[in-house]
């Protein structure tokens, strides 16, 4: 994960009340002053727990920030994959009862490059193409009861994305009694109907469950189903779940 960049941007000042002056009238206000050498600690923006995992400008490790001889906050890294984090005086400062301190967000200045990224990965999505990794969705074949034939599942799969895809892992589950059950994964060939076996998991008295994970190609056009094999036809099996994750 990426450690994104924050501080020294034109806002990124410690500021303070000075000097109380009249503005007009009988109203006054505040110089405001740039406040040198400050002490800053950093916090979760959520939690607003202190986070101490910090790289200064150099790359050295710190667990705390601290503003130039003229106030502005130096540029540091976050913890991995935060973009977003609140920024404080240094609690420890501070005698007794702690005092309502204020704190601020600030936003990494890694925004723009994170922007282009998003953009281009939409551009590569709307195209139905480019380097896109997607999410693995699941296919399920579920045989009910028990089994008393070996079965090849008549509901295929087909995939039709116009990309190929990878059976990234096989789950199985089934009630076995007596002897074992071989779950198979089949992919078939539009043209000929020929099945490929491309993953299996056995299952017996002692293993009610499985997963394998097969890393199978599966290409366009290219269909997915399931088969069911006992050992032998004597063997008593029931209620077989098969789940094909396909990415």
């Amino acid at each position: 994960m990426a450690r994104y960049w924050f501080g020294e941007s034109p806002a990124d000042f410690v500021v303070v009340g000075g000097e109380q002056v009249t503005v007009t009238g009988e109203q006054v206000g505040y110089r405001a002053i740039l406040y040198p050498g400050a002490r800053l600690w950093v916090y979760d923006y959520a939690t607003g727990t202190r986070i101490s995992d910090l790289l200064d400008s150099s790359g050295a490790s710190v667990t705390e920030i601290t503003a130039s001889s003229y106030g502005r906050i130096p540029r540091f890294r976050g913890p991995d994959d935060v973009r977003r984090l609140l920024i404080g005086q240094a609690e420890d400062e501070f005698e007794g009862e702690l005092p309502d301190l204020h704190k601020w967000t600030m936003l990494t200045l890694d925004w723009p490059p994170i922007l282009d990224s998003l953009t281009t990965r939409v551009a590569d999505l709307e195209a139905g193409g480019g380097d896109v990794i997607a999410t693995a969705h699941p296919l399920i074949w579920a045989l009910s009861g028990t089994v008393d034939t070996d079965h090849v599942s008549a509901h295929p799969y087909w995939a039709i994305e116009g990309r190929e895809q990878t059976i990234t892992a096989v789950r199985a589950q089934a009630t076995v009694t007596t002897g074992q059950v071989t779950c198979r994964v089949l992919t078939i060939d539009a043209t000929t109907g020929d099945t490929t076996p491309v993953a299996a998991v056995v299952l017996d008295t002692t293993t009610d469950t499985a997963t394998v994970t097969p890393d199978a190609a599966v290409s366009d056009g290219t269909g997915v189903t399931v088969e069911v094999e006992r050992g032998t036809t004597s063997d008593e099996v029931a209620d077989i779940t098969v789940q094909v994750m396909l990415r």
